[in-house]
């Protein structure tokens, strides 16, 4: 995957030498990436940070992008959303950009070089807001109720050494008794850049409310299937935490069953 940020902001960090692999890995990865990931989904986390008077003129400035001529030409989906727990990452904010593939995401972005309203729109973010981390995704999976109406996301950051075996492992809990009973949406993505950190994967569950993440932890966790996934994923990757955030608001055409979709 090239290595340009899906929605370039002037302070966001260089995306390169990221893949943690061995040396041999990296290089592989750094070359056949794009070609691997280019009939699937790509979405970026994009942090900054911000202060309460400030966070409108973030939104106001993302509609003002957005319903200019060359924002409305996004392809895909833009979420920006709001750290509710992410423990002491600096972070407040962040938008998601998410495209149907590659191919998509590039032409947008080669379509912004020199644009007067993307300037314009930079401008205003570098007025209201600071830098934060980025890190670009390909997703892998998706299971359970697609939609565009849930509004509280929780990530839950992995180290996968045994990539099969721990896509098999959800797989089997997702469809299991006890994951039917699922009420929200859950993507698996495999991170293509972001920096020296241990993490190699994410999953991302989106819930209507945080009650409805309650109730279904109150579900889940007793559970012989969820005992099964433990013992099936402990071998195959690590967990190394998780953050929520909600929705603030949305724009672009796609939905996430239209991005998602084969």
């Amino acid at each position: 995957m090239p290595l340009l940020l899906p929605f370039r902001v002037p302070w966001a960090p260089a995306l390169e030498n990221t893949m943690k692999r061995m040396a041999s890995a990296l290089l592989v990865l750094a070359l056949t990436g794009a070609q691997a990931a280019s009939g699937e989904p790509i979405w970026a986390q994009i942090g900054l940070a911000t202060s309460a008077s400030n966070a409108p003129k973030v939104v106001a400035a993302a509609d003002a992008f957005m319903a200019s001529e060359i924002g409305k030409t996004f392809p895909g989906r833009l979420l920006l959303q709001a750290n509710i727990a992410d423990g002491n990452g600096a972070s407040t904010h962040a938008f998601v950009p998410i495209y149907k593939n590659a191919a998509d995401r590039e032409a947008f972005v080669e379509s912004l070089q020199g644009n007067a309203a993307w300037t314009e729109f930079q401008g205003k973010l570098e007025g209201a807001s600071q830098a934060g981390g980025t890190v670009l995704y390909r997703n892998l999976r998706s299971w359970g109720d697609i939609n565009d109406t849930d509004d509280v996301w929780m990530a839950h950051a992995f180290d996968v050494s045994d990539p099969a075996a721990f896509v098999g492992a959800v797989d089997a809990l997702m469809k299991s008794p006890t994951g039917q009973k699922f009420p929200g949406q859950v993507y698996l993505s495999a991170v293509l850049a972001g920096g020296m950190s241990p993490v190699s994967h994410v999953i991302s569950v989106g819930y209507d409310s945080v009650q409805e993440m309650v109730d279904w932890l109150a579900v889940r966790d007793p559970s012989a299937d969820w005992a099964a996934y433990a013992d099936a994923s402990q071998d195959a990757a690590e967990y190394l935490g998780g953050s929520m955030a909600s929705t603030v608001k949305a724009w672009g055409p796609a939905g996430l069953k239209d991005i998602v979709a084969p």
